[in-house]
Formats: C-alpha cells, sequence, structure tokens
C-alpha cells in the first residue's frame, strides 16, 4: 500500500478550477509537505509525485515515495501524513488529535502511530498554526486558492472515496494566507459537550459529587466528577449494579471545561452529568452490592 495524502478541493457546482492557481498550489503544497517531513524526520528523504483526479471536487494525489527508507521509518511517512491532513482542518480546537486520525487515516495507517508520534504530530501543527513551520508554502497555498472564485473549500484525505473533515472554508483563505490579520474573539474558557465510552478505574462511593478515575477509549487516565446525582442516588439504592471486576465500562455524556492557553485549548475539568449505558460484559459475576451466594449442595442419585 503506497502512502499517500490528497489535497482537496471543493469546487462550486459545475465550476471548474483555474489550471494556472491549481498549478501554483500544488507547488506550495509540496513544498510545505517536505518542510514538515523534514521538522518530524530530518533524515527522510521524500519525493512527490502528483497524480490529478476528478471534476467537481479537484483532488491532487501526492504519493510520499521514500528515497532511503529502513522498514522503521514507516511510522515517520504515516506522522508526515497525519500532520499534512490536520493542517487542512478548520478548526482543530473543536476536535482531539487521536479521533480525528482514527476518522481520517486508514485503520493500517492509525495501528502505524504510537503515543508519542500522537504528541509529536500534535506540536508540528501547532507549529504550522503559529507560523513557525511551513509557514511561507502554506501562505502561499491560500494565496493562490483565494485567487479563483470557483474554489470554495480546500482539505486533505487519505481514503478516495472520503471528504475532509472540517475543511477550511473560503472565507478562511485570506486569513491564513496572512493577507487579513486574525482578531481574536472568542473567550478564554469554554465547555465541550461529548459522548464517550470510559472504562472504571476507581469509583468514589459516596452520595456526592466526587472525581471518579476513568481511562477514556485512547487509553488516557483522568478524573471525572460524577455530576449524574440520580445515577449515584440508583447505586445507592441497589437500582443500579455496578460488577465488580475489572474493565467495567459506561458510555456517558461528558462535559469538558477548557482552558485558552497559548492558542490551545486546554481540559481543565472533566463532569459527568450522565450515565448512558453501563456495558455488562460478563452478567454472571458477583457485583459491589451483592450479598455472597450460598452454594447449594448436590443431590445424591439414589442406587
Amino acid at each position: 500500500m503506497e502512502d499517500s495524502v490528497t489535497l482537496y478541493l471543493g469546487l462550486k457546482p459545475g465550476e471548474r478550477a483555474d489550471l494556472e492557481v491549481v498549478g501554483f498550489a500544488t507547488a506550495a503544497f509540496g513544498e510545505a509537505v517536505k518542510e514538515i517531513a523534514f521538522i518530524l524526520d530530518p533524515g527522510l528523504e521524500i519525493r512527490l509525485e502528483f497524480e490529478s483526479a476528478t471534476e467537481g471536487s479537484l483532488k491532487l494525489k501526492a504519493i510520499l515515495r521514500p528515497l532511503k527508507t529502513p522498514e522503521g521509518r514507516k511510522g515517520a511517512l504515516i506522522a508526515i501524513i497525519s500532520t499534512v491532513l490536520l493542517t487542512l482542518v478548520a478548526d482543530l480546537r473543536t476536535y482531539t488529535v487521536g479521533k480525528l486520525l482514527d476518522r481520517m487515516l486508514t485503520t493500517e495507517q492509525r495501528q502505524q502511530l504510537t503515543d508519542d508520534d500522537i504528541e509529536r504530530i500534535a506540536r508540528a501543527v501547532k507549529g504550522v498554526e503559529n507560523g513557525k513551520i511551513a509557514k511561507e508554502p502554506v501562505r502561499e497555498l491560500y494565496k493562490q486558492l483565494a485567487r479563483d472564485e470557483a474554489i470554495e473549500s480546500v482539505g486533505a484525505i487519505t481514503k478516495a472515496e472520503d471528504k475532509p473533515q472540517s475543511p477550511v472554508p473560503r472565507s478562511e483563505f485570506p486569513k491564513k494566507a496572512g493577507i487579513v490579520k486574525e482578531v481574536e474573539t472568542s473567550p478564554k474558557t469554554r465547555t465541550k459537550p461529548s459522548t464517550e465510552r470510559l472504562t472504571l478505574i476507581s469509583p468514589v462511593l459516596l452520595l456526592a459529587q466526587r472525581a471518579w478515575k476513568f481511562r477514556d477509549s485512547y487509553g488516557n487516565e483522568h478524573s471525572y466528577v460524577m455530576a449524574d446525582e440520580k445515577f449515584l442516588a440508583q447505586i445507592f439504592l441497589g437500582r443500579t449494579r455496578l460488577s465488580m471486576k475489572q474493565n467495567i465500562q459506561i458510555t456517558a455524556n461528558i462535559e469538558t471545561q477548557e482552558e485558552l492557553i497559548e492558542d490551545v485549548w486546554t481540559p481543565h475539568r472533566r463532569f459527568i452529568v450522565k450515565v448512558v449505558r453501563i456495558h455488562k460484559r460478563a452478567p454472571k459475576q458477583s457485583d459491589l452490592f451483592d450479598k455472597p451466594k450460598k452454594k447449594r449442595a448436590r443431590r445424591k442419585k439414589k442406587g
């Protein structure tokens, strides 16, 4: 399987992109990919090969071919592709890097990335956003795209049948090109709702809003304030039972309080506002509030 990332240009219905604009934009995109590659792995030399594609939405497929690459560099190529994908997302602050990559990469590609890779990708994306990495080619890309009114958005994909996750709209092109300066109008705090499946690590068996520890779907451990009073009451009334075993999982509605620190939304506190479901994989095991069951004596068969 080849390693590639496709530049996806959303076009107005029935219109075609200007060939000159596409050419200059493609060249700028290629330079940006190479600069990102150098930051993530300076020893990796790559060559980009572009393949043009379909109408309606113009797709320019960039195939990354390493010039000198041992098998161990496979993860580096996926990290480069991941960074390029995330660079062309409209507003990264509304997502987490891990969740976006789950949607944007193939299963095989996602499995190549370690937790350390994810952290490196996040730092590189932040560097691109702050103009510290690939500043000039990224600006040139948006400058060229802004010239053609037929182009309504830009994003990136790895799967041919996909559409970009939250592509950058045309209205953002001037700002991304450095033509218009960004004015910060957002507050310094916000609350982000989500629905997540969590694995219980340690509960607090008190009828009060205390912090329970859970592991999320990416293996990260966090404290969540149990704010679902109905759920707590049902536990202590015996109407809801938690199995006394490892890997107890729940699906819950979460509210995460975030603070804007150095232009990055950072989680501050997490609240479970509603427990939607307790996943019972082993219903025959005892739970925290069950009394020990007496074993029934076996009757001897009469001869």
